[in-house]
């Protein structure tokens, strides 16, 4: 548990090494730590179990899962057709998507200052939405920031997502769980674009339902996955 606290991932060999003691003592411990609610089990290790309100700053979110995030982003630009009208939000993985877009005939509707600078140098069409910036993530959110969004219809949403659980989509922050609702009512397709740490997360409030959305993530045989699956379409990388 303190190696959990202090690097949030350890793997099962550096357990075994650790605490010098075979690989099936380790997984036995670990599925009783995790019927304690004291971590989270994960292909190959365990990892932290973040609380319900806890919210990395963009910042701190940019250096994690780079590979994983780039996989789903290639995904996400396969999805995207001539003369679309889409949605983008806030978000480090959604930040790699907009690097990336390149299409001249789309227009790009996004609430992150940071999004719209990059679409802008990058000659796509865009439209900023308004509002108060939450500091933390970029993103454009309160009644002023809804009222804009509720009055436009999109082709597609690209949505990111703090938690992927076996029933719902979920975010830590209130305005910015409504802001995302309200993107996905406009939208005739919502894609939530969330690597593989995601899925099992659960926080503060539920966004929507699974079926509300398609799910773009990293390829796992996970049980939860394989849930998820009877539930909503889900796009593996």
């Amino acid at each position: 548990m303190e190696k959990i606290a202090a690097e949030h991932f350890v793997t099962l060999e550096k357990l075994v090494v650790l605490l010098e003691t075979s690989e099936s003592t380790v997984r036995r411990d670990l599925d009783e730590l995790e019927n304690e609610q004291k971590l989270r089990r994960v292909h190959g290790g365990a990892e932290y179990l973040h609380p319900l309100q806890e919210e990395l700053s963009n910042q701190e979110k940019s250096v994690k899962n780079i590979q994983e995030k780039l996989a789903l982003c290639q995904v996400a630009l396969k999805l995207i057709e001539p003369h679309d009208v889409i949605f983008i939000d806030a978000g480090t993985t959604n930040e790699l998507l907009v690097q990336r877009i390149q299409e001249p005939s789309i227009t790009v509707v996004t609430n992150s200052i940071h999004h719209a600078a990059q679409l802008v140098e990058n000659r796509v069409k865009t439209i900023i939405i308004g509002g108060r910036v939450k500091e933390s993530t970029d993103a454009s959110v309160g009644s002023f920031a809804i009222s804009q969004i509720s009055d436009l219809n999109f082709n597609k949403a690209f949505i990111g997502m703090n938690g992927v659980d076996k029933d719902h989509l979920t975010t830590p922050d209130p305005e910015e769980a409504l802001v995302k609702r309200v993107i996905m009512e406009n939208a005739k397709v919502s894609y939530v674009l969330a690597d593989a740490s995601k899925i099992g997360q659960t926080s503060f409030v539920k966004v929507a339902e699974l079926k509300k959305a398609t799910l773009v993530t990293n390829a796992s045989d996970s049980k939860l996955l394989q849930e998820i699956k009877t539930k909503t379409r889900v796009i593996e990388v």
